[in-house]
């Protein structure tokens, strides 16, 4: 993936390697190991600013790589020399082909010539990474098609010969676990989470005949109830879908170390608090902190720093500082102010709009 400034553009793939010798596996963290020596001696620049001790911005699972880069020719074929040194010293051969370039806010002309010279096709968005659809704008219902199909095939695959509890036991074990992966990383459209509750319900209604889409036999919130509260227990894949997101969002509130949860902070939130400030970067992250009212509804504020914190309108020390203090609050001069920055104030009178009276 190659990127500058604003204009990125992706390289997937690095040749299908097998992974059944553990020689395959040495030689993809060689490849990882040799990028960041690269960076570390300033041969490799990244695409944003990061500090010297994060990794260069390259996602690996087994043979499936994104590089990010810059758009840049220099850069793409000193990476090409790195590619070539590596295959001389192991014997193998980089298959370029196999390899495509995605550019992102790139001429076509610029695009050509950057693939022309790696050696490599030009793709293009959506493009698919561990099964997941990667791209610029949000996935689209027919992106996940693929999702769709695999239900599909459990479906007429297995359900025709089930009693009623095969069929419960099919729901909640295979098609209600399917779309799971997905769920932890994107937040599913209101569309396809229909049309996978449109399949689970036949399946549990519709009986050993195949051809039937069956009776409801029970209302769907009595479906979705829990076992011991007499219900059957059948996920409810939106709040499903909220509550994975809602531990990513954990991590990002926590400064975990992951790379994009650095990024977010660095890009948008220095100075900020992120729910309190205005909606910023890409509709993955804009899905994920809309959910930030569930997450500060269940979870409370230790503060350390208190640079994520909101002074006002967080729950600190089991309590919310503008509803304990409804008249104070009026005359604050931010509403939005962080719990670090009202408390490292000279004067805390300063945070206040002080009235003129007689």
């Amino acid at each position: 993936m190659l990127w500058q400034e604003r204009n990125l553009s992706a390289k997937e793939g690095l040749g299908k390697a097998t992974l059944y010798h553990p020689f395959s596996l040495l030689l993809l963290q060689t490849y990882s190991s040799v990028i960041n020596d690269e960076y570390a001696q300033g041969h490799l620049v990244p695409p944003f600013p990061q500090s010297a001790e994060d990794p260069f911005p390259i996602i690996q699972y087994a043979d499936d790589t994104i590089l990010v880069m810059q758009g840049c020719d220099t850069q793409l074929l000193h990476l090409k020399e790195i590619l070539h040194r590596i295959a001389i010293s192991t014997g193998l051969v980089v298959n370029y082909h196999k390899s495509c370039l995605l550019p992102i806010n790139k001429s076509q002309e610029k695009a050509a010539q950057l693939a022309s010279a790696f050696g490599c096709l030009i793709g293009t968005f959506p493009f698919t990474y561990l099964g997941l659809p990667m791209g610029l704008t949000k996935p689209q219902v027919k992106d996940y098609a693929p999702l769709i199909c695999r239900i599909e095939r459990r479906l007429s695959a297995s359900s025709q010969f089930l009693s009623y509890a095969g069929h419960l036991q099919l729901v909640n074990s295979v098609l209600s676990s399917l779309p799971t992966y997905y769920m932890c990383s994107l937040k599913i459209p209101a569309a396809v989470i229909e049309i996978m509750d449109k399949h689970r319900k036949n399946c549990l209604w519709r009986g050993s005949d195949f051809r039937k889409n069956g009776y409801n036999l029970a209302a769907r919130n009595l479906v979705q109830r829990p076992k011991g509260k007499g219900g059957l227990g059948v996920i409810n894949l939106s709040l499903q879908n909220e509550a994975l997101l809602i531990k990513q969002l954990d991590k990002f509130y926590k400064k975990e170390n992951v790379q994009w949860v650095k990024l977010i902070w660095q890009r948008y939130y220095r100075e900020a608090v992120p729910h309190l400030a205005r909606q910023k970067g890409s509709f993955w992250w804009k899905d994920i902190l809309r959910l930030h009212v569930k997450y500060r509804g269940i979870a409370f504020c230790t503060p350390k720093k208190g640079d994520t914190i909101g002074f006002w309108e967080d729950l600190v020390d089991e309590r919310i500082y503008s509803n304990s203090f409804p008249n104070l609050f009026q005359f604050a001069k931010s509403p939005i102010i962080s719990y670090w920055k009202f408390r490292t104030l000279e004067d805390q009178l300063e945070g206040f709009n002080i009235p003129m009276t007689r």
